[in-house]
């Protein structure tokens, strides 16, 4: 079976309530906690990140270990601690979002996985176009695409990091050429390229560069998967866990789709209305299993 690479950031998410006492925690990330459900589905999987030597760096480590996912390019840096990210809620109950960061000054220094034809490269959200970041991992992109594994990119980007999206826009651009598929949001959308329509998106701005983009429309509960000309629509269950687990549980079923068609970066150039539909199955059916079974397991973690 082919390997999944997941690169994407290492940090822990703190929620408090309105009294200010916690409410739980959770490791924060898509491709993250994408990464461990791949794992416990029994995929061999592989995280390409860092994390802090610090105790916030081994509750992180160590929750991806227990699902079996190998952390042999997981950086444990010495120098810095591991991301915490603080929710608290406003006067209106939404949540506010205050992150400590201290990394060192050598960044995503790992080991390079091996990486071969067919393969699976996961990566994304605003880790992939931090500065500090992107040129290394555009090196260890190009290497994945150059051995002909399938790079899925997941746009993202965050303003409380970067509040002009012009300074990171060349890195996602970077991102769009790699990728043999995307996957979007509308969120993603918005705050990216100023527009939520998913098909006006593609068509205007990411079909210039990716022909294969499934985009995961929350406010409908649904997912559409645009293939050149073609498009196909799945339903999905809304979220009853965190968005964050929901997101990773949509993520999860694609990939593990990918994998189990043995699909290559040439065969996403076309592909079928059977083919898109599988996907699009395994995608609805992975959110529905983290939304229902995994909900109370996934949303506290401490």
């Amino acid at each position: 079976m082919k390997k999944i690479i997941c690169i994407g950031e290492c940090s822990l998410n703190v929620v408090l309530g309105a009294d200010g006492k916690p409410l739980g925690s959770m490791v924060g990330g898509r491709v993250i906690n994408a990464a461990v459900l791949l794992a416990a589905k029994g995929f061999e999987v592989l995280v390409a990140s860092e994390s802090g030597t610090d105790p916030v760096g081994d509750i992180v480590t160590d929750f991806i270990k227990s699902s079996g996912t190998d952390v042999r390019s997981l950086d444990r840096f010495t120098e810095g601690t591991t991301t915490l990210n603080v929710f608290t809620p406003d006067k209106d109950g939404a949540y506010v979002v205050t992150r400590y960061e201290n990394y060192p000054e050598e960044c995503f220094d790992i080991i390079w996985p091996r990486i071969d034809e067919g393969d699976i490269v996961l990566f994304g959200g605003f880790y992939s176009i931090d500065g500090r970041v992107h040129s290394r991992l555009m090196r260890l992109l190009e290497y994945a695409a150059e051995r002909k594994a399938v790079l899925v990119y997941l746009p993202g980007f965050a303003a409380l990091r970067e509040p002009r999206i012009t300074r990171v826009m060349p890195a996602i651009l970077e991102n769009l050429e790699l990728a043999d598929m995307v996957v979007t949001r509308n969120e993603d959308l918005r705050l990216i390229f100023g527009v939520e329509d998913g098909r006006g998106c593609y068509e205007d701005h990411i079909n210039l560069y990716c022909s294969s983009i499934v985009h995961l429309n929350e406010a409908a509960h649904r997912i559409d998967y645009y293939s050149g000309t073609e498009i196909s629509s799945c339903d999905i269950v809304s979220a009853s866990c965190s968005s964050m687990m929901w997101n990773a549980g949509v993520l999860a079923g694609i990939v593990a789709s990918l994998a189990e068609q043995n699909l290559t970066a040439d065969s996403l150039d076309a592909v079928s209305d059977t083919i898109r539909a599988k996907i699009l199955a395994a995608a609805a059916g992975s959110a529905a299993f983290v939304a229902g079974s995994f909900s109370q397991h996934w949303q506290t973690m401490a």
